[in-house]
């Protein structure tokens, strides 16, 4: 009880003292209101004051004004009377005098005194008036106060739940770093995971690669074997078919004195009538080269393969019955060569014109003006690569023989190399150049590299080291649209050009061995594709305004067919090795026309 006494006058203590300093901080801003108040206030009670001293001396002065009236009263009348008693009046005393001029005095002093009265009301009301003014500016200023208690209490309360919220978000906030530390931990944890899943993952599919490479090798072992035993075997059929012959009837030599293998003249093989050029009945039939090359006479299959301009022909280089174009209607389409059928159809990039074509085995490749070359899996006709690097559209492509490797040619100046052999391609080598390359071909031994340029010059590019091994510049005038290397002979090459000329280059002496051309021949875009035969002695091309397909002998440039069946500019051919059918010649026409020649 006595420890609960003697806190509670300290905390009266306490709390006088904080009003005291509440008190002494809120007012210290109107201590001078309040001085100035004070002193109005005591000038007003001082005048006032003054005003009834004068007020008393006044009526002071009238009372004694009011005496002296009675006195000068009371005098006269004495006088009056003594006047009448002498019967003779005499002038005004001397005391009348005196107390005129008194009274003259006093009337002065009160109309002083009645003067600094107003005067002093005057002062007193104006005082009055300041003091009003000054009791409302304070009234005012009391409201401020009262106000900015107001805004102060508020204020104050506002802190408080502000106060309470920082604490809030200062809790939920260590709440959240400690859940970011535990997720960074996570995040280290799973990227180790990663990291060893990552090596993991490599280390198998580098283990897959060497297997699969391996087991490629032994396929192609394997298959190496098995064509050399196909040969053998054919081999010794052939000897076996000599020695049946032989057995019936021996060597004996034919009307035009060469030799034949037993039988009579009839009996000829329809491959020696055909070596000939004449049928049984004596007539001249197709024309074959040295290596068993149709020259062309009439279509075989007149189709419409494309719904837009056809811009690129290719025969499959493995010398199957398969063909392949390209088209501005984005599509790559792949055609039977024998029955004319389509075999698939490949779609590239939406409004995307595909520019350049190529076809090997089962690998498909178009290139586009979407700035990439896209490859395709034709059994089962599935995307495998889209392959991504330059930075303007792609004019040409071109398998490397191996099938492993694919070179791209674009009008940003540059072209590139990319092994599509692994799951994921690689870009290996890139040629830098001062033109654009409308055309590409690589030798047959996968070493060298010709590009075609809008420039009108060639380029050869050594395909391991990347550099530029030659150039020919100003073969044609106003460019060059299509480069092919001579199956028989990689040190010849075909050029198209767009002054309507087609030539034969020697790359030993970088010179043109033959020129070739018509009156009709017309080459009137920068893709429009020449081709050579299987064994280089013809070359083949189409007109871009009268749509005929024009053949010439190489040697000595005369033309050997003239081939009409387009109804519109040709903008490509392309000539074959033949399959089962021996089909060879294909071209394409703006219309989207194709035609297989027989």
């Amino acid at each position: 009880m006595t420890a609960s006494t003697s806190a509670t006058p300290d905390v009266l203590s306490y709390l006088h003292q904080r009003v005291l300093e509440r008190n002494e901080f809120e007012t210290d801003p109107f201590q001078s209101v309040h001085h100035s108040n004070l002193a109005l206030q005591n000038t007003v009670d001082n005048l006032q004051y003054q005003c009834e001293v004068l007020q008393k001396e006044k009526a002071e002065q009238d009372r004694i004004i009011d005496q002296l009236n009675e006195e000068i009263d009371g005098n006269n009348n004495n006088e009056g009377g003594g006047s009448s008693k002498g019967g003779k009046g005499s002038g005004p005393s001397k005391t009348e005098a005196r107390q005129r001029d008194k009274i003259e005095k006093l009337q002065e002093q009160l109309n002083d005194k009645l003067r600094a009265e107003v005067e002093a009301s005057a002062s007193a009301l104006k005082v009055a008036n300041e003091l009003a003014e000054v009791k409302d500016a304070n009234a005012a200023h009391m409201s401020t106060i009262k106000a900015l208690q107001e805004e102060q209490t508020k204020s104050e309360k506002t802190i408080t739940k502000l106060n309470a919220e920082l604490t809030n978000a200062q809790s939920i906030a260590s709440l959240a770093e400690k859940q970011y530390e535990g997720l960074k931990d996570t995040i280290r944890t799973l990227q180790e995971e990663n990291d060893e899943l990552k090596q993991t993952n490599s280390d198998l599919v580098n283990r897959v690669v060497s297997e699969k490479e391996k087991s490629i090798d032994e396929i192609n072992k394997m298959n190496d074997m098995v064509e050399k035993l196909k040969k053998e075997v054919d081999m010794l059929r052939a000897y076996q078919k000599q020695q049946e012959q032989r057995a019936r009837g021996g060597w004996r030599r034919n009307k035009g004195g060469g030799l034949d293998i037993g039988g009579d003249d009839s009996s000829s093989s329809p491959q020696s009538s055909a070596a000939t050029g004449k049928g049984k009945d004596g007539n001249s039939g197709r024309q074959f080269g040295a290596l068993g090359v149709v020259v062309p006479s009439h279509p075989l299959h007149v189709l419409q393969a494309h719904g837009q301009e056809a811009t690129a022909v290719r025969y499959d280089g493995t010398g199957t019955d398969l063909v392949a174009t390209g088209s501005s209607d984005s599509t790559v389409r792949v055609w039977d060569s024998s029955t004319g059928q389509p075999k698939a159809m490949l779609r590239g990039g939406v409004g995307h014109p595909m520019l350049g074509v190529d076809i090997s085995g089962g690998v498909v490749a178009g290139c586009g003006s979407d700035k990439t070359c896209r490859v395709w899996n034709l059994r089962t006709q599935r995307l495998i690569h889209q392959l991504a690097g330059h930075s303007h559209k792609i004019t040409c492509v071109r398998l490397f023989h191996n099938e492993k490797d694919i070179l791209t040619g674009s009008a940003d100046r540059s072209m590139k190399v990319w092994d599509i052999s692994r799951n994921v391609y690689r870009q290996t080598v890139t040629f830098r150049h001062s033109s654009t390359s409308n055309y590409v071909d690589v030798s047959s031994d996968s070493l060298t590299a010709v590009s075609a340029h809008m420039d009108g010059g060639l380029r050869f590019w050594d395909v391991r080291s990347g550099e530029r091994s030659a150039e020919i510049a100003g073969i044609h005038e106003g460019g060059v649209t299509s480069v092919q290397f001579s199956p028989t002979d990689n040190t010849k090459l075909l050029t198209n050009g767009r002054d309507s000329t087609l030539k034969l280059v020697d790359v030993r002496t970088c010179t043109t061995v033959q020129t070739l051309r018509h009156p009709d021949f017309r080459t009137m875009m920068n893709h429009v594709s020449a081709a050579l035969s299987p064994d280089g002695v013809y070359a083949a091309a189409g007109s871009g305004t009268t749509g005929d397909v024009f053949v010439w002998r190489v040697s000595d440039g005369k033309l050997e067919k003239k081939l009409s069946a387009h109804q519109a500019g040709v903008c490509g051919v392309a000539w074959g090795r033949g399959g089962t059918n021996g089909q060879q010649v294909a071209s394409v026409d703006k219309n989207g026309v194709l035609v297989l020649w027989a």
